[in-house]
């Protein structure tokens, strides 16, 4: 990963000082001789749920370069693109699900020095128990298959392992199959009156053999049959920020290809740990998952 962990410098107090003599003839002519930088516009939403992703955008005067974004203790580095006379960037920042904080701190700077920050208060959404019955194989896999099951997270983590500045995604991503939704992100989930954790992804309804579309241009990254995911292919679209397919009846794409927005990728299908036929989609940014719902359109988008 190209992010490290870190803080933002402090704004200066250089200005707050009063300045005589020499040093205030200096100062006054470095003011006179230079334009002032100008203020940087920072758009974010003042509230966000648990769990969820924001979406923010930042805009200036002057070339596009990219931007450092602090958050959640890390630091990412942002690419900007020209936008009219200045420069505008876009992109996304993960809630964590389990936060206990009140809010979040935002903090951002440009390589010029100009500085932003914002506070994002935290609420929660209702978080139901979801019972299911699923093979047993499923519930208390038998020792045979550990060793995949350990490969597996290890392939899937590796994918995820990613960071490009560029934004390859636009907002909103395109609805990968036309059925609406029957497992929300967040669920408790209780498998064969088991409990196992919370439903990290939104399952859509689909029949088998139903195109899946990627959400957003990217590159595959995994496309492989997996344990409990079943034919799952993961696309990193740039900024941390990844979306996975999973339960395929087949995949159509290979690790490396470059997709656009509305592709075909896959069908819909019933492999890996499943009730019946439907796409499991995972939307992972900066290595948080997060709910993807907020961010598709309401209607499927044309297929390319």
């Amino acid at each position: 990963m190209t992010d490290r962990e870190g803080s933002m410098p402090e704004q200066s107090s250089f200005f707050q000082r009063p300045v005589s003599g020499i040093l205030g003839a200096v100062v006054l002519f470095l003011l006179w001789s230079f334009p002032a930088m100008a203020a940087i516009h920072l758009d974010v939403p003042a509230r966000a749920a648990r769990g969820d992703a924001i979406r923010v955008q930042v805009s200036g005067d002057g070339p596009a370069r990219p931007v450092t974004v602090f958050w959640l203790e890390r630091e990412h580095v942002m690419a900007a693109q020209p936008s009219g006379s200045g420069w505008q960037a876009e992109f996304l920042l993960p809630v964590p699900l389990d936060s206990s904080a009140k809010s979040l701190a935002l903090k951002m700077r440009t390589q010029d020095g100009q500085q932003a920050e914002a506070r994002v208060a935290l609420f929660d959404k209702k978080r139901p128990v979801q019972a299911l019955r699923v093979d047993k194989k499923y519930v208390d896999p038998p020792a045979e298959v550990q060793e995949r099951i350990r490969r597996d997270r290890e392939k899937a983590g590796k994918a995820l392992d990613n960071y490009s500045p560029d934004r390859l995604w636009t907002a909103p991503f395109a609805r990968p199959v036309p059925g609406s939704v029957s497992s929300k992100f967040g669920l408790k989930r209780v498998f064969n009156d088991q409990p196992r954790g919370v439903h990290r992804g939104l399952d859509l309804r689909g029949a088998e053999g139903t195109p899946i579309l990627a959400c957003a241009d990217g590159r595959v990254v995994l496309a492989d049959d997996l344990y409990f995911s079943g034919n799952a292919v993961y696309i990193d679209h740039g900024q941390g920020v990844f979306t996975s397919y999973l339960h395929m009846s087949r995949i159509l794409v290979r690790p490396g290809d470059v997709v656009r927005r509305g592709q075909v990728i896959g069908k819909v299908g019933s492999t890996g740990r499943v009730t019946g036929p439907h796409l499991h989609l995972s939307l992972v940014v900066l290595g948080q998952a997060v709910d993807p719902e907020p961010l598709l359109e309401a209607r499927p988008a044309a297929r390319r």
